[in-house]
C-alpha cells in the first residue's frame, strides 16, 4: 500500500466527443482510474490517438469528463487552478513580451507583490538557464530556449502538480536530451509531482517513477510499472540503458503498446 499523500485522484473517467453531422460520437477515454502521489513523476505511454492528451486536459481542468471525477487534494477539479501547471508541446509564450515578462505574467495577474514576483521570476530564469536571455523576445530564442521559458512560466506559480503534454516532441535529439536533464533537475529541486505524456519509451523510462501504458481508442490503462532509473541518472548518463533490467522492461512496454 502506498503511504504517500495523494495529490490527484482520477476515478472512473470517461470522455466522449460528440460527432458532427453524420459522424458518430468518439469514446476517447473509458473507465480510467489513476492516483498521483506526492513526489511522483508519472509518464503515460500509448498508441497515437489513444486519448493521452485528453486525459491530461481532464486532469488540468481544461476539459470536463463525460463520466467519473477528478479530485485534487480533496477538491473536485473544476476549471484551471494555479496549483496545476500545464506545459504543452508548443510553448505558448506572448510574442510581444520578453522572457522575464512572460514568466512574471502569472504571479502579476494573481496579485503577487512586485518584489516577490521579481524574485520568483529571477529564480526560475536562473533555474532553466536563461539569465542571458531574460530580455529577449520569444522570436529571438531557439525552440529549446522557448520551451525552457514556458517551463519556467509554469513553475513560477509554485504548482503542486505539473502536467506536460509531449513538451519535447518538436525538439531535435540533442536539445531533447538536454531538456530531459533539465526537467529531471527541476522535478528533484522543486519536489512537485509531475505527469508527462510521451511517445518515447526511453524518455519515459529514464524520467519516470511510474510508467502507465494505455490501450488504443477508447483509451484505458493497461498496465502500470514502478521504475527507478531516474534517481540514478545525472547529466544524460545512459549506462543504465544497457542493463538487462532496463532492456527487459523496455521490451515489455513496447510489446504492450504494439499489442494494443
Amino acid at each position: 500500500m502506498n503511504d504517500k499523500k495523494t495529490v490527484m485522484s482520477v476515478k472512473n473517467v470517461s470522455v466522449r466527443y460528440q460527432g458532427t453531422g453524420d459522424s458518430a460520437d468518439t469514446l476517447a477515454l473509458e473507465g480510467v482510474d489513476l492516483d498521483i502521489y506526492d513526489g511522483d513523476f508519472v509518464c503515460v505511454l500509448g498508441p497515437s490517438g489513444c486519448g493521452k492528451s485528453t486525459l491530461l486536459n481532464v486532469m488540468g481542468g481544461l476539459l470536463p469528463a463525460t463520466e467519473g471525477s477528478v479530485d485534487m487534494l480533496g477538491e473536485e477539479v473544476r476549471g484551471v487552478d494555479p496549483r496545476r501547471a500545464i506545459v504543452f508541446q508548443q510553448p505558448t509564450l506572448y510574442p510581444w513580451m520578453d522572457v522575464h515578462a512572460n514568466i512574471a505574467f502569472g504571479p502579476k495577474v494573481r496579485g503577487i507583490k512586485s518584489e516577490e514576483t521579481d524574485r520568483r521570476t529571477k529564480e526560475y530564469i536562473e533555474l532553466v538557464g536563461l539569465e542571458v536571455f531574460a530580455h529577449a523576445k520569444p522570436y529571438e530564442l531557439s525552440g529549446g530556449m522557448r520551451q525552457r521559458a514556458a517551463l519556467a512560466r509554469a513553475l513560477v506559480n509554485d504548482p503542486v502538480l505539473i502536467l506536460l503534454d509531449e513538451p519535447f516532441g518538436a525538439l531535435d535529439a540533442f536539445t531533447r536530451t538536454t531538456m530531459q536533464d533539465l526537467i529531471r533537475k527541476v522535478w528533484k529541486s522543486t519536489k512537485c509531482s509531475a505527469v508527462m505524456i510521451t511517445h518515447d519509451v526511453d524518455e519515459a523510462l529514464s524520467l519516470a517513477t511510474r510508467v502507465i501504458t494505455m490501450s488504443a481508442l477508447p483509451g484505458t490503462i493497461v498496465k502500470e510499472f514502478d521504475v527507478d532509473f531516474t534517481n540514478y541518472v545525472e547529466d544524460s548518463e545512459e549506462d543504465f540503458r544497457y542493463t538487462k533490467e532496463y532492456l527487459d522492461l523496455r521490451k515489455e512496454v513496447l510489446h504492450l503498446i504494439k499489442q494494443r
